[in-house]
């Protein structure tokens, strides 16, 4: 009776730890494939980013580029343009896009390094967060070190071209300046502008705009993703 009570006893302990185990196997496995799924994403959607920005053409006619440019930018833009310089404007944008084709050996392991170093526990948060949300934990992990990488190489391109002293005297010339004033009706209106400035600005743009490039194109595929991920935890 005794030995009938154990053979009981140990073959539901049996079931039990199998049962675990398995739910384990389980749990370990959709784990794995929401890394795999997240990490997929990113890799596609930096490699649409880093394709933008190794083109210039591309670069330029880019719509996510051009929001992603710096408000300060904006401004010193529209000024030149109400200036009449409208083609001293195209001329920078043109050094950005030559800029950012040159940083991308630059920004290219710091973002294949942190897509790697994503734990399941981040993919969970990721896919959990929606739309846009493995962009954002991207950029959050990477911004300041590709700003501290690029920008040296940035600013280096925007004065040895020459363009950021051109869009400086423009700026800081006095009648330039006073026609400004009469154009904008802001009497006080003394902005001066740097050329370490102008390179900070266009480092920003990089930056930004490689995140939105890359944010777009998750939005429109993470559907697919979603998809991917429930077929193979079937």
């Amino acid at each position: 009776m005794n030995y009938t009570i154990c053979s009981k006893i140990s073959l539901l302990f049996v079931f039990i730890v199998s049962f675990q185990f398995a739910n384990c196997q389980k749990k370990s496995s959709y784990n794995l494939v929401l890394l795999h799924s997240v990490k997929k994403m990113l890799t596609a959607s930096t490699d649409q980013s880093f394709s933008v920005l190794k083109d210039t053409g591309s670069f330029l006619i880019n719509n996510s580029l051009e929001e992603a440019l710096p408000d300060e930018l904006k401004q010193i833009n529209s000024k030149l343009e109400s200036l009449g310089l409208t083609g001293l404007v195209e001329k920078e944008k043109q050094n950005i896009g030559k800029a950012a084709q040159e940083v991308v050996p630059l920004i290219k392991p710091i973002i294949n390094s942190a897509i790697k170093e994503i734990k399941p526990l981040d993919a969970a948060k990721i896919l959990a967060g929606g739309k846009g949300a493995a962009t954002q934990y991207l950029k959050k992990k990477t911004e300041a070190k590709l700003i501290a990488a690029i920008q040296p190489k940035v600013e280096n391109e925007m004065n040895s071209s020459g363009i950021s002293t051109l869009i400086n005297t423009a700026l800081n010339d006095q009648r330039l300046q006073n026609a400004i004033a009469l154009l904008t009706g802001n009497n006080s209106s003394s902005n001066t502008y740097t050329s370490k400035s102008i390179g900070e600005y266009a480092t920003r743009q990089i930056v930004n705009g490689f995140f939105k490039v890359a944010e777009d194109y998750e939005i429109k595929n993470s559907d697919l993703t979603q998809d991917r991920i429930k077929s193979l935890v079937k």
